[in-house]
């Protein structure tokens, strides 16, 4: 007989048993659920004027209308199209309802049934080691590989790229990729050499379906695949746009100038266009041909937040400091999540000892920014000023996590904890990590040898006075002076 405590504590283990399989279970069906529907990615083939093929692509289904979003220059030249759906079951394109050359976007409607369509995300951004879906197909089946985001670039509100390395290079024009959630967020996008080499540089365009027009009622009717321009395509800015940003991503700043000035002499008033190539006149030292492309970028775009920030280093550039404040004051207006101009507008307090606005700045600058290692540096250094010394080890490490090859944050964090007097030992430890990171530093060598003598390291201490005797001579026989008082 089992006593009333005892079946009070099986009754206990059986509904924790329960409720953890169920969680179980439904951990499961959730993950399961998460993978897009088969049914939603489809082949689409454009048709000559004979109906036979003339380029292959993907396509998927999307939400509300099961309108079949693919790649434009597919259907480049093309009088027709068929939708391709396992097992190899042909469906007519009927139409095509939108088309975004820049972009290499179509929507299409088409005589199918049974078609699975997925939401579209255009809204909330994507992280950096975002865990996302691929299709790819092995040995005639299509399956989902998960992929991780490694990169993010935002040309403009309307022009987002993310990288997800070599092996989620896009196959065929229109790879889709789909979040965890199983919608579509975006659509594949090769950047084109310049040269017209082979090699290609592929990314995925976040996609803005804000822009795409509905269906409802009264909705311009669809053009047929054979009306798009034999010559819309080869004419278009984009044609020059995307390799001139495929030659700024590779640092050929002359190229990306030649092609994003081919780009505006289709479309003089492309402000992505004026955008790149402001960049690519920055890097070749052409500030003023720079500030006129941002300013004509802003006059087609007003509220382009990183033609602002561009704008902001432009001006610093050209020595005119009031204005550059303004320009990234208008920047974080626009977008308060532009940590890269917060980290400017830092620097430029910082550069005043305007100590709490450069606090303030450079604590928005802490993360999602190139430059977040230095901004915690820079918080330590402030921190410092105040003898707020907890605070300043917590900030210099801070910035060493972030970035393990920051000589300036080792000194820095050795220097302090040399002061400290009782902290010789993770002097001695940062130090030594600094000095392996820029070995011709005198000043890294004396505050090493300073720790290590607190540390009773006269052996360490003597080696970094012989080394010390070729690198600076002035601080060696400073050293010697310490250690002679020390003996």
């Amino acid at each position: 007989m089992l006593t009333p405590w005892l079946r009070a504590l099986r009754s206990v283990v059986i509904i924790t048993f329960l409720i953890t399989l169920s969680l179980t279970r439904l951990t499961i069906l959730k993950a399961y659920a998460l993978i897009p529907p088969q049914a939603s990615v489809v082949t689409v083939v454009s048709l000559d004027g004979q109906g036979q093929p003339l380029r292959q692509g993907w396509g998927v289904v999307v939400e509300p209308q099961g309108l079949v979003l693919t790649s434009l220059a597919t259907f480049h030249n093309g009088q027709g199209g068929v939708l391709v759906t396992p097992p190899q079951t042909l469906h007519l394109i009927t139409g095509l309802v939108f088309q975004d050359k820049l972009q290499d976007l179509a929507l299409l409607t088409v005589e199918a049934e049974g078609l699975k369509p997925v939401p579209v995300r255009g809204s909330q951004p994507v992280k950096i080691n975002e865990r996302l879906w691929l299709p790819v197909r092995k040995n005639s089946q299509l399956i989902f590989q998960e992929v991780k985001v490694q990169g993010l670039h935002t040309i403009s509100p309307r022009l987002k790229l993310i990288e997800l390395g070599r092996q989620a290079a896009a196959g065929l024009p229109g790879t889709p990729v789909f979040n965890q959630q199983g919608e579509l967020i975006g659509m594949g996008h090769q950047l084109d050499q310049p040269d017209g080499g082979q090699e290609t540089t592929c990314y995925y365009l976040l996609l803005n379906p804000s822009s795409w027009p509905s269906m409802a009622a009264g909705a311009p009717k669809p053009l047929a695949v054979s009306d798009i321009s034999e010559s819309s395509h080869d004419l278009s800015a984009a044609t020059w746009f995307w390799p001139g940003l495929a030659a700024l991503v590779a640092q050929d700043w002359d190229q990306a100038n030649k092609q994003f000035s081919a780009a505006l002499n289709v479309n003089p008033q492309f402000p992505e266009a004026y955008y790149g190539r402001a960049q690519a006149r920055f890097f070749l030292k052409d500030f003023s041909g720079a500030e006129q492309d941002l300013n004509q970028a802003l006059k087609y775009l007003p509220d382009y937040d990183r033609a602002y920030f561009w704008l902001g280093k432009t001006l610093q550039r050209l020595n005119r400091q009031p204005e550059a404040r303004l320009a990234y004051h208008r920047a974080v207006q626009i977008n308060p999540d532009l940590a890269e101009a917060h980290f400017q507008l830092g620097e430029l307090a910082y550069q005043a000892r305007d100590w709490p606005r450069a606090e303030h700045c450079f604590n928005q600058a802490r993360q999602g920014c190139p430059q977040a290692a230095h901004s915690w540096y820079y918080l330590g250094t402030i921190a410092q000023s105040r003898r707020q010394t907890s605070q300043a080890v917590l900030s210099f490490k801070k910035a060493i996590e972030l970035n393990p090859q920051f000589f300036d944050a080792y000194l820095a964090l050795g220097k302090l904890l040399w002061q400290e007097g009782g902290r010789a030992q993770e002097a001695v430890q940062i130090l030594s990590q600094g000095v392996q990171h820029n070995p011709q530093n005198s000043e890294a060598r004396l505050y090493l040898a300073l720790a290590q003598l607190l540390s009773r390291d006269r052996g360490g201490a003597l080696e970094q006075y012989l080394i010390l005797q070729d690198l600076n001579p002035r601080l060696a026989a400073r050293l010697s002076q310490v250690m002679a008082r020390g003996r």
